[in-house]
């Protein structure tokens, strides 16, 4: 009796020991892959599509009058690409999903003059206000003055951003925009 009680309990306990150690192995070796360098934590929240990247940029201050609360917002669902690209850039704010490809679609019109046609790359500070709202842009490349003014078209014609639902407070963020020929 005593030694069909030790057979039956060994097969349960032997399978729960092996999961476990499988479990724990998998873990190690994922926080092993995590810690060998911080560029794949800071390539994992840039959001590339075509010959775009976008990425969020730590704001310098935020002062306390600047930040929502949620109840003021209207909190909509997102659809999954926009909880993804929220996520990938770790913001409460998502862009919605047709902004990339918009953006993306200006590129010829941007690049179409013969100056502009040297720039290989323009890098553009997208700031939101705690509302969502695009309250202005700083070109980090030197561009000549025709590009320039399209950038400004550009930026006049890109969406508001929706708030992630989720967060208490919202406040102002920046967000690096790059724009490849």
């Amino acid at each position: 009796m005593m030694n069909s009680f030790k057979i039956k309990t060994l097969g349960p306990i032997a399978t729960v020991m092996i999961f476990l150690a499988v479990q724990l192995s998998v873990s190690a070796a994922a926080q092993m892959n995590g810690d060998e360098s911080n560029d794949d934590k800071l390539e994992s929240s840039i959001v590339r599509y075509n010959r775009l990247s976008l990425k969020s940029v730590p704001n310098k201050s935020v002062k306390a009058e600047e930040i929502t609360i949620s109840k003021d917002l209207e909190l909509k669902p997102l659809t999954n690409t926009e909880e993804s690209m929220a996520s990938n850039l770790d913001s409460h704010w998502a862009w919605p999903e047709y902004t990339l490809d918009m953006i993306d679609s200006y590129s010829p019109f941007l690049f179409r003059t013969k100056k502009s046609r040297d720039v290989e790359e323009v890098k553009v500070l997208l700031m939101v206000d705690s509302k969502g709202k695009l309250s202005g842009y700083e070109l980090l490349t030197e561009t000549d003055k025709g590009l320039r003014e399209r950038i400004d078209y550009l930026v006049r014609q890109l969406p508001k951003c929706k708030p992630v639902p989720g967060f208490a407070n919202y406040s102002p963020e920046t967000f690096e925009l790059t724009i490849r020929k």
